[in-house]
């Protein structure tokens, strides 16, 4: 079994303790949707999963099969062929074309000057298509619209090829259906590329359709959310 075991996590900042310790396993084929209010610290579990924000204490474990590696104490470089990740921030970055972007996601495999192969260049041309942003790949990434960039920031994620993807609020800029298509992809990626893909998201109605698992952040810990709750916070039951 691939999974990541979150082991006596508390997070947040050294001066505040937002949530936990936390305690749990997100195993792969599955896509999970971290919900809650603002200020619950969805954000900050994230990022602390990605290794963008120092945990306070506890372990994140990494688990393929019999062997286990702690996300906390290995190279950055080793992380990033583990985790990617996809926050609401705009990148900076100029004078790059989308494909150059997408491109990005490989630097872990080739370094950051290192030249993309032919299985580096079908994986971006696979993320690329995957995102429904082909036709994109030569445009500037100065001139994407907030939703445009969005998907291509997936597509990174995509084609860096981790077993585990994190997305905090992918839907945010998108339209309603480009909302739908995008939560229906990362289920399909989580279950056909055998994935743990992990979305913090507002848009409940629209995760319903989607997601195998809902987790909240609460105070003393990771909670699981049934369907059912989620579908009276709703008012779909």
């Amino acid at each position: 079994m691939k999974r990541l075991i979150i082991e006596n996590l508390p997070i947040g900042y050294r001066h505040k303790v937002i949530a936990g310790p936390l305690f749990g396993q997100l195993s792969c084929r599955q896509l999970v949707c971290v919900i809650g209010r603002n200020g619950l610290g969805k954000s900050t579990f994230l990022r602390t999963l990605a290794g963008l924000q120092p945990a306070l204490s506890g372990d994140v474990r990494w688990q393929n099969g019999d062997s286990a590696v702690s996300c906390l104490s290995i190279a950055k470089d080793e992380l990033a062929r583990i985790v990617s990740v996809v926050l609401t921030e705009r990148p900076s970055v100029l004078n790059l074309t989308t494909h150059d972007v997408v491109a990005m996601g490989r630097m872990p495999y080739t370094g950051f000057f290192g030249t993309l192969g032919k299985d580096d260049e079908r994986m971006v041309e696979q993320a690329l298509r995957l995102t429904g942003m082909s036709a994109f790949a030569n445009r500037d990434i100065s001139a994407l619209s907030d939703g445009e960039l969005q998907k291509i920031m997936i597509a990174r994620a995509i084609a860096q090829c981790t077993p585990v993807m994190l997305l905090d609020e992918p839907t945010a800029f998108l339209d309603y259906e480009s909302k739908k298509n995008t939560m229906s992809m990362l289920h399909s990626i989580a279950i056909d590329m055998d994935k743990l893909v992990v979305v913090s998201i507002h848009d409940l109605d629209i995760a319903l359709r989607h997601a195998d698992r809902f987790v909240t952040i609460a105070p003393d810990g990771l909670r699981e959310v049934a369907k059912a709750e989620v579908e009276r916070m709703t008012g779909t039951k």
